[in-house]
């Protein structure tokens, strides 16, 4: 386990939760903080208020799928270190991942179609499963990076593994 990264990304991804979780008082003690929280997040999120929570009476900038998704996101990220999470179950991963992602397709593609109308619970939960894999899968990828320390590592790498010859 590569500690350093996991910190970084959990800090990272704390950091962003944080931002949305304090934007009422952002709001109330230094507006312009808000209103340039709510203008990043109004390119990630369509930021329907009757689809987003209100925390002190104030609606947060992302709607309850995407705060879902981004604290679903961080929960996983601080579970990746659990034995049962990075003991070689990439497999696992990417599988929850597929299911979640066709969770929120199905919530989403179903309330379109006028077949189900989904409700703050269905886009809350389906958003914090797919924010918990996707959490996951970055957190692996990032401990499984091989980053190289310089460029001439990267050139060496390349002339003693050259790409295949073609067929």
């Amino acid at each position: 386990m590569r500690w350093l990264r996991h910190l970084v990304l959990l800090v990272l991804a704390g950091v962003w939760c944080a931002l949305l979780l304090a934007f009422p008082w952002a709001m109330h003690q230094a507006p312009a903080l808000g209103a340039a929280t709510a203008l990043f997040f109004s390119q990630l999120c369509h930021q329907d208020p009757s689809r987003s929570f209100a925390l002190a009476g104030i609606t947060l900038p992302v709607c309850a799928r995407c705060l879902a998704f981004y604290l679903g996101g961080l929960v996983g990220i601080a579970c990746y270190p659990m034995p049962i999470f990075r003991s070689n179950h990439c497999q696992e991963i990417k599988r929850f991942f597929v299911a979640s992602l066709c969770l929120v397709a199905l919530d989403a593609g179903f309330d379109l179609a006028s077949i189900w109308q989904n409700t703050f619970f269905s886009r809350s939960l389906t958003g914090a499963l797919f924010g918990g894999a996707c959490g996951l899968l970055l957190s692996h990828v990032i401990q499984n990076a091989d980053v190289r320390s310089s460029p001439g590592q990267m050139e060496q790498a390349s002339v003693n593994h050259p790409f295949p010859p073609s067929p």
